[in-house]
């Protein structure tokens, strides 16, 4: 976890990886033993087969929740369906409890830093603007919510103990198209509004808006997921 105590912002990020240097995330091998292996987050960009960038975000995000080689993970399931256990889910995600909703509020949002709390992350699909030939276009992507931007709220006295709280501001999110530079822990951050309209920063200077369309959450099964 990363702040910023003079903004009052906090970063709070998945359980299971590091970029202090190059991007790495932690795997066990059959033995039990742990080490951290090299994630690679800008490879296998501009696959024509992975237009939206869907393949890209599930290889990863299942290699770091269960703790596997990024090379080991096999996406069989159709891109083109929803990402639920009815389609393939419970395979690339064993052991966890798969939730997707296409009707994004500022509650979705909030429900971000619960999912991470408790050993989850999440995929968004964005419908973002671009300038084509000197028109907007819609184009359609997905993005890998690997962390959350927070605001630290004023503390409230629960009992005889003041108890401080947070407030969703942001997803911190990598993706083929956005990588995280070295020493960084995302590419872009994104938020969105309880119609769903959304706003993606990039931290090389890309700034689009557009709309989420789903929120795909990933959660372990013995963790109690809110929504």
């Amino acid at each position: 976890m990363a702040d910023s105590a003079d903004k009052g912002l906090v970063h709070r990020y998945m359980h299971g990886i590091r970029f202090d240097g190059p991007w790495e995330h932690r795997i066990v091998s059959l033995s039990g033993r742990r080490r951290w292996s090299y994630m690679f987050p800008d490879t296998d960009r501009a696959r024509v087969s992975d237009p939206e960038g869907l393949e890209w975000c599930l290889r990863r995000s299942a290699a770091v929740m269960t703790q596997r080689p990024i090379r080991s993970i096999a996406v069989s399931l159709p891109l083109s369906t929803p990402i639920d256990d009815d389609h393939g889910g419970k395979a690339l995600f064993p052991h966890c409890e798969i939730w997707s909703a296409t009707s994004i509020g500022t509650e979705s949002m909030n429900c971000l830093g619960a999912v991470l709390t408790h050993g989850g992350c999440a995929l968004l699909k964005l419908v973002l603007q671009r300038r084509h030939y000197g028109q907007l276009e819609d184009t359609d992507c997905w993005v890998w919510v690997v962390g959350v931007e927070m605001t630290v709220l004023p503390e409230t006295v629960e009992g005889s103990k003041p108890r401080s709280s947070h407030a969703i501001r942001a997803g911190l999110v990598v993706s083929h198209a956005w990588s995280a530079p070295w020493g960084s822990g995302f590419g872009a951050r994104v938020s969105w509004d309880a119609l769903g309209e959304c706003v993606l920063c990039s931290v090389d200077g890309v700034r689009l808006q557009g709309r989420c369309a789903e929120v795909v959450t990933i959660v372990p099964k013995h963790s109690q997921h809110a929504t």
